[in-house]
């Protein structure tokens, strides 16, 4: 195994080591007993955990005066600091305090854990109650003392001895970190709270925005399913932070009975989909080798995913089944994909290196996260928020690998475009001179063709070198070859600019002039097609003079056909090189 898979395994065996440490510790602390809770005016915030006690509804819901007169049979939670694990029935809580000082006191008791579906809060003195709020993500927003994303219940009490009682109901964990606040520290640490669900939930915006728009742009369905799997985080981050509750689907109960399911199951769904994309293998099917089946396998789950979502949303099944189905389908994709990118670790692949990353945060995220649930870990400003930052970096280390996917994909459509400029290149382009070819100059000549009238001539002039022959018997072909180029190079530096220069075959060349006043212009062209031959051309070993002759045909007198002008200019040469050779002949 190589040293970084190693030591991946090494360091997750100390994270174990110490959340189950850490629970042990959380636990001895819950079992200490505390009288009453004293909210002073110079302390901003009070937690009273420390001084709750809990009574569990045994089968008929109790009324307030009921659950004071079971008042000797509340008892200290035996769970970690702030969570009793899941309960299937409500649950009393019973929190003494005393407010000192002078005067009415304002404070505000705050349960900061947005999920709770039901919470009836009372503050009693005696048999009086003083104050009551029905609090929950279950019940009208705008019914709330506060309209704030927790839940929240503004007190106004003088100095004296009072009881907070609470009712809570709720189908997920029942994590309860109940604080006393005065007003401004409260507002504050909303203010915080809610900067910080917005930058979440901005994040998770852009890089859905960004998949999306990758898919739209490229057609690529890794992109796509990307989307699928941040879509399904980020419906349940909106549950989890109470920005859902808030300002998404406020008041319409049905989402948030159900976004927890539906966004835990798009997400396990756009995970298998993602990660079968990203480590399908290629096979050739010519050499026998089977087909690679762990797409199938991956698209299997997510089938099995959205049949689930779709019997969950009929309510065909309540959530403690659907629970037991994401926990045993959660995990299933990375599980299957792990020996696949422990292999790309070991090649040195960034894909592989990242996703193990990212399977590191997911189980850390559900190592805490489950067994703060459980109520074995104690729900603080860490595990409260660790799977939010767990998921936002699972989630930005499957963009590292979407990264790196579409920059594989941008080469090798990079690498698409030259091998097709290339092949283009070859068809219409003459290999040894680089100057347009029989092909390229055909098409040319014919738009040229099109377009020559008397007052706008076209000339066409097939250029032949004189006593090429020899130069290549006497001195090879190679020096044949280098000749052919420089030709080309002077016969390109000393056309007209727009003339086109091409190269039939052989030691025949073609230039078109176009956009003649008339045919002394082309005449004049072609004399000085001959006078750039005058000087010699320097090649590897010796100095080398040849000439040329030309013969041209002027359109469209000549005609409009390309190869019945070409016919005329080369019928012109060969009359030139009977005349003598070195010489400017006219069809």
């Amino acid at each position: 195994m190589p040293a970084s898979c190693t030591s991946f395994w090494r360091w997750l065996g100390v994270l174990f080591v110490a959340v189950s440490q850490w629970a042990g510790i959380a636990c001895a602390a819950t079992s200490e007993p505390a009288s009453r809770l004293v909210l002073q005016p110079a302390t901003a915030v009070h937690e009273a955990w420390p001084y709750v006690t809990i009574f569990a509804e045994k089968q008929k819901p109790l009324t307030l005066a009921d659950a004071q007169a079971a008042a000797v049979e509340f008892e200290r939670p035996q769970t970690s600091y702030a969570t009793l694990g899941v309960r299937p029935q409500p649950m009393w809580l019973r929190v003494p305090f005393r407010v000192e000082g002078s005067g009415l006191q304002q404070w505000v008791m705050n349960i900061d854990y947005p999920p709770l579906n039901r919470i009836d809060a009372y503050v009693t003195q005696g048999e009086r109650t003083l104050q009551e709020a029905a609090l929950g993500s279950l019940r009208s927003f705008a019914t709330r003392p506060l309209l704030a994303r927790s839940h929240a219940m503004p007190l106004e009490l003088p100095p004296g001895d009072y009881d907070l009682m609470l009712r809570v109901e709720t189908r997920g964990a029942m994590i309860l970190p109940v604080e006393f606040m005065q007003p401004s520290a409260f507002h504050r640490a909303s203010l915080a709270e809610q900067m910080l669900r917005g930058v979440q939930v901005g994040l998770f915006l852009c890089m859905l925005m960004y998949s999306l728009a990758q898919w739209i742009g490229t057609r690529e369905w890794l992109f796509l399913k990307y989307a699928l799997l941040v879509s399904g985080s980020f419906m349940f981050a909106l549950l989890l932070s109470g920005v859902g509750a808030q300002w998404v689907w406020r008041d319409t109960f049905w989402f948030e009975r159900h976004m927890a399911g539906i966004g835990s199951l798009v997400a396990v769904a756009g995970t298998f989909l993602f990660l079968g994309d990203v480590l399908r293998r290629q096979y050739s099917t010519a050499s026998g080798v089977p087909a690679d089946r762990f797409p199938l396998v991956m698209h299997s789950g997510a089938a099995l995913c959205g049949v689930l979502l779709v019997i969950y949303c009929l309510d065909l099944f309540n959530t403690g089944l659907l629970t037991a189905f994401i926990v045993l389908l959660g995990p299933l994709p990375l599980l299957l994909s792990l020996p696949r990118f422990v292999s790309k670790v070991a090649k040195g692949d960034a894909i592989g290196r990242y996703l193990l990353l990212a399977f590191a945060f997911y189980v850390t995220t559900v190592v805490v996260t489950t067994t703060t649930i459980r109520g074995k870990l104690p729900a603080n400003v860490w595990t409260l928020h660790s799977l939010t930052f767990g998921e936002m970096c699972h989630i930005l280390a499957f963009t590292l690998v979407l990264i790196s996917r579409a920059r594989e994909l941008r080469l090798s459509s990079e690498y698409a475009r030259t091998e097709h400029e290339v092949m283009r290149s070859m068809a219409y382009a003459d290999p040894l001179t680089s100057l347009p070819n029989r092909r390229s100059l055909t098409d040319a000549m014919t738009l040229a063709l099109m377009g020559a009238t008397p007052q706008h001539l076209l000339a066409v002039y097939l250029i032949d070198l004189d006593e090429f022959k020899q130069v290549n018997d006497r001195h090879g072909h190679e020096i044949g070859d280098q000749l052919l180029v420089e030709v080309a190079n002077r016969l390109r530096a000393g056309a007209r600019h727009g003339d086109i220069v091409a190269r039939l075959g052989g030691d025949e060349f073609v230039v078109l002039a176009d956009g003649l006043r008339d045919p002394d212009q082309a005449k004049d062209i072609g004399n000085h097609l001959l006078t750039l031959f005058d000087a010699p051309f320097k090649l590897t070993g010796a100095d080398m003079q040849v000439g040329l002759t030309i013969g041209y045909a002027i359109a469209p007198a000549a005609g409009r056909d390309t190869a019945t002008v070409l016919r005329l200019a080369d019928g012109a040469m060969y009359q030139g090189k009977k005349g003598g050779k070195g010489r400017l002949q006219q069809a």
